[in-house]
This record gives structure tokens, sequence and C-alpha cells, in this order.
């Protein structure tokens, strides 16, 4: 195939860069509620998870038979720094919502360009999405720890758990068996005096 040839910008009517931007204004308010649903969904999941892991730890796995604590402590340590990096993310949200505002104001009055406003509104949406990427890997990581930790000490629990019952009937065997051996024992030392 040959090359592309190279497309001509379309002029476009008044009318029809209306419609674009109203498109574009849809766009962003779209956009505006997916990052604020995005961070309630983080800040919920990592928050009840934690939550839920510390109450109802010693009802999982109790403390006295859990294995490599470490851990669930990591995966706590986890969570706790994406509830944190969240909370960073959202202030650098609203604090770029109000430094575009004033850029806007600077472009108004010709102090700078629609090109310098745009190259600072894309480092400061860099920056929040980077935060963003890590609190979402943070959370994974968090919650993966969590259930590797409940996995180990579940398996280890039945483990334990089989071990004991099959020591338990070993002992009770040997009881059973010693107190059978005292019984004939005792059966035949018995003589009945006439």
């Amino acid at each position: 195939m040959g090359k592309r040839k190279k497309d001509k910008p379309i002029e476009f009517t008044s009318e029809q860069l209306a419609g674009w931007e109203e498109y574009r204004q849809a766009l962003y308010i779209q956009k505006s509620k997916s990052d604020d649903l995005f961070e309630k969904a983080i800040t919920f999941i990592s928050s009840g998870a934690l939550g839920l892991t510390l109450t109802f730890h010693d009802k999982i796995v109790p403390a006295v038979d859990a294995i490599y604590v470490i851990i669930i402590a990591i995966g706590w340590a986890l969570l706790v720094a994406t509830l944190f990096i969240n909370l960073i993310s959202h202030y650098q949200s609203s604090k770029s919502t109000d430094n575009s505002i004033d850029e806007i104001d600077n472009i108004i009055d010709y102090k700078i360009t629609y090109s310098i406003f745009q190259e600072k509104l894309g480092k400061r949406n860099r920056s929040i999405d980077n935060l963003n990427k890590a609190s979402i890997f943070l959370l994974g990581m968090g919650l993966l720890l969590i259930i590797i930790y409940v996995s180990i000490n579940l398996h280890y629990g039945k483990t334990t758990q089989s071990k004991t019952t099959i020591e338990t009937t070993k002992s009770a065997t040997t009881q059973h068996e010693q107190s059978k051996s005292e019984e004939a024992i005792d059966t035949t030392t018995y003589i009945p005096v006439k």
C-alpha cells in the first residue's frame, strides 16, 4: 500500500464548532464524575478491607495460631498507604482546578498563552494520574497479601487440626488399650475364696 495522503484540516461552520464545544464540555463533565467515582471506590474498598480484616482478624484466624503475621501487617500498611495517596490525589485535583481557573483568568488578561495553559494542565494531570495508578497498585497488592495470609493460615489451621485429631485419636486408643490390659491383669489375679 502506498503512503497515506495527509488529510487537509476541515473548515467548520460556527454551528459545527458550537457542537464540538458542547460535546467537549459534556466529556469534561463525564470525566469529572468518573474521577469522583474512582476516588470514592478506592477509598471505600481500601478502608472497608482494612476495617473488616482488623475487626474480624481473630475470628478468621485466631492470633495465637497465626503464622506469617508479617504478611497481613504489610497488607494493612499498603491499604493505609492507598488511603493516604488517594487523599493526596484528591487534594492535588482540587488544587489543579483552582490553578486552572487562575490560568484561564490570565489567558483572558493576555498574561499567558493557551499553549502554556495546556502545558501546565497536562503536567498537573500526569501527576494526578500517577497518584491514581499508585493507589490502584497498592490496593491490589494489599488485598492480595491479605488473601494470601488468610489462605496460608486457613490451610495451616486445617493441617494443625488434622494432626491434633490424629494425636487425640492415638492417645485415646492407647489409653483404651492400657485400660484393657489392666483389666486383663486384674481378672487373672482375682481368685475367689471358698
